[in-house]
């Protein structure tokens, strides 16, 4: 049955559900504060969890005309750029994994207003849930393909056939090449303030470089080809006691509802997620009266998964943060080892500090299908429901 479903905020997660309930016939409304639609940041990580959704909406063909894939995310110390770890992304995870003022009323609202939610505190009763700001901020900058030509120092990188990250004391600097290969972009990540929330603070520029004054010399020199740089506070969300509201006509999506640090890189694919497991869950609704079914359906797949990978996301950058010593010395060894790794070759949990690498742990977030999901944890023969 069709139902008319209004989306708080256009960002990825409310567009990425907007598109999958459409494609199940239902009327869709999308709210967005923002004036007009703008860039925020530059270049983001696309997984196969993300990917295989993408596809099956139609759309990845499109986008993958425009992207740069990395033949692997190589891991590197911070101060001589020497590749401790290395992550193989193609063809190993195509292998292996695939893939105001106006009254509204509808028969689900879907929070997707990111992690400043104003629908959060709906769902919760009024008392919200506040972001838990971490020690360190993001810059995002981007250095064009012929200032990268230019200098001996940075040429290599420009043609690097790998995406990058110098890990180091509270801070790390991942960075690849984007839109086909005609601009770098940088995301830095370390101690500072912004406002949580807002995505294009300007940098400082001179500060910037001073915290990485230690850092490859390779690195350092793209760095001083970029004048200006977006910052934000990085932060995640508690574990929120519910996503959907007590009447069971308002949910949450994405960074409203599981906001994460970037550690894992999942935050824009679980938001897609997010959408597809929606739209699959209301499609099964056969009256309005089986919405709160399908809202509780999609609760219960998607509510653990997401925390887990907060959870993930958040060890992910204690281990790549550690401080110069034995333990950041060991660290680099193990992930020296785990490069190129079979299964049967792994260690225990404490010994996989590329978490990307871990072969126990890669194909849960990777290799997960959300639609069959869905599909999986509907029940048999449930009450107002329809089996597809």
């Amino acid at each position: 049955m069709p139902f008319h479903v209004i989306i708080c905020g256009a960002g990825l997660a409310g567009l990425g559900a907007a598109i999958a309930l459409r494609r199940k016939a239902h009327k869709v409304t999308v709210l967005e504060a923002a004036q007009q639609l703008s860039e925020i940041g530059a270049g983001i990580q696309a997984p196969p969890n993300s990917c295989r959704v993408l596809e099956s909406y139609g759309i990845l063909d499109d986008l993958v005309r425009h992207v740069v894939r990395p033949e692997s995310i190589q891991f590197r110390r911070y101060s001589s750029g020497k590749v401790i770890g290395k992550t193989p992304l193609r063809p190993t995870m195509t292998d292996k994994y695939g893939f105001p003022g106006e009254v509204l009323k509808a028969d689900v609202i879907v929070g997707a207003d990111g992690i400043r939610s104003r629908t959060r505190a709906c769902v919760l009763g009024g008392d919200d849930a506040s972001p838990t700001a971490s020690s360190n901020c993001a810059f995002r900058a981007t250095v064009p393909r012929d200032v990268m030509l230019a200098n001996p120092g940075t040429h290599h990188l420009i043609n690097d056939v790998h995406a990058n990250c110098w890990i180091g004391y509270q801070k790390h600097i991942m960075a690849y090449p984007i839109r086909g290969g005609q601009l770098y972009n940088l995301v830095m990540s370390h101690p500072g303030h912004a406002s949580v929330g807002k995505w294009n603070e300007a940098g400082n520029m001179l500060e910037k470089k001073q915290h990485y004054r230690t850092f490859d010399p390779a690195i350092l020199a793209v760095l001083e080809n970029v004048d200006s740089s977006l910052k934000w506070e990085l932060a995640d969300l508690p574990a929120l006691p519910t996503w959907v509201s007590s009447q069971s006509r308002v949910v949450l999506i994405g960074d409203a509802a599981h906001g994460m640090l970037p550690y894992l890189a999942q935050g824009a694919a679980t938001a897609t997620e997010d959408g597809a497991s929606l739209a699959e869950c209301l499609s099964r609704a056969t009256e309005a009266e089986a919405i709160p079914k399908a809202l509780a359906i999609f609760h219960n797949i998607r509510k653990p998964r997401c925390e887990t990978i907060q959870a993930l996301s958040r060890t992910n950058g204690d281990i790549w943060h550690l401080p110069d010593g034995p333990e950041q010395n060991q660290r680099d060894q193990f992930m020296t080892g785990m490069t190129g790794q079979t299964r049967s070759e792994s260690g225990t949990s404490a010994q996989k500090p590329n978490r990307w690498s871990d072969n126990q742990l890669q194909p849960w977030p990777f290799g997960y299908d959300v639609i069959k999901e869905v599909r999986h944890s509907i029940p048999q023969r449930p009450t107002h429901f329809a089996e597809h």
